[in-house]
């Protein structure tokens, strides 16, 4: 599927990390990512004791080459089975998820209530006619040249380090490497099944479990979660998520970008909240906005 090796470094397989007290965290990744990506906040969490379990999606990481092959329901049964088992095995479960990998979380946890979640730019849906047509037009566009969109610069060091994250033998300064990234075409089913992620979140959403906690955090200058879809998601939990926008883009769970501190700090703080007020005690954690 990939023009050139990816994912195949130790960072990107699943993980788990046992703990010292009765609690466990699981995290779920977005879209294109890996377990990678939750190491940091996993660390965080590890280091006060939880249990922390880092999920592979299905067709992610080393199973990219199935990716085409994969479902949004198979990506929600996975999330399911794992946050089932932690549920059956901890006294007090707390699921993570970034971007895509929230929309799941949300959905999941609809039908099996852990005792807390913790969203960072939970995705829902992209503001686009197109994206409402994706369902009809899957049929007609097979694929589409994602990179090309992107305007990759191949030279910023940024962009380098990201590409290389996936791509660790890229050689990105080969002019047919660079155009095999450029040409890389994603089909347009598999935009499908991530609307459907969203869809999924936003159904489930009303029906949260009132016993759930819920922590919201989003960096005010995302362009891929856009934080007024963030809002609009929160308000269509039953009992309302405590909310925090901070100074950030989509990456705020990486250490070092804007909004890395404020993430862990509310993420800490909630995780610490959670194992001293129990499940069932009065929500004093979803204060007003």
């Amino acid at each position: 599927m990939f023009p050139i090796t990816a994912f195949q470094s130790p960072e990107h397989e699943p993980f788990l990390w046992r703990g010292t007290h009765g609690g466990a965290a699981l995290l779920v990744h977005g879209f294109p990512g890996t377990p990678a990506e939750m190491r940091p906040i996993a660390s965080v969490l590890h280091a006060e004791g939880w249990t922390v379990r880092g999920l592979l999606l299905p067709g992610f990481g080393g199973e990219i080459d199935t990716l085409l092959s994969r479902r949004c329901e198979d990506w929600l049964d996975a999330v399911s089975s794992a946050l089932a088992e932690l549920r059956r095995e901890h006294k007090t479960v707390l699921l993570v998820g970034h971007s895509m990998g929230g929309a799941l979380a949300i959905a999941a946890a609809a039908d099996l209530p852990p005792d807390g979640l913790i969203l960072s730019a939970p995705f829902c849906k992209v503001e686009h006619v197109l994206w409402k047509m994706l369902p009809v037009l899957r049929h007609f566009i097979p694929a589409v040249p994602i990179f090309r969109y992107l305007k990759l610069n191949f030279d910023d060091p940024e962009t380098r380090a990201g590409i290389l994250k996936f791509m660790p033998d890229a050689d990105l300064d080969d002019p047919q490497v660079r155009q095999a990234i450029q040409d890389f075409r994603l089909p347009i089913n598999l935009f499908n099944e991530i609307r459907r992620a969203g869809v999924s979140a936003v159904q489930a959403a009303p029906h949260f479990s009132p016993a759930t906690r819920v922590l919201v955090v989003q960096g005010d200058a995302d362009d891929l979660v856009r934080p007024h879809l963030t809002r609009q998601l929160r308000q269509q939990f039953a009992s309302l998520p405590t909310y925090h926008e901070v100074p950030g883009k989509h990456d705020l769970i990486v250490p070092g970008r804007d909004g890395w501190l404020h993430y862990e700090r509310a993420s800490l703080d909630f995780a610490r909240l959670l194992l001293t007020s129990g499940r069932n005690d009065e929500r004093t954690i979803n204060a007003a906005d």
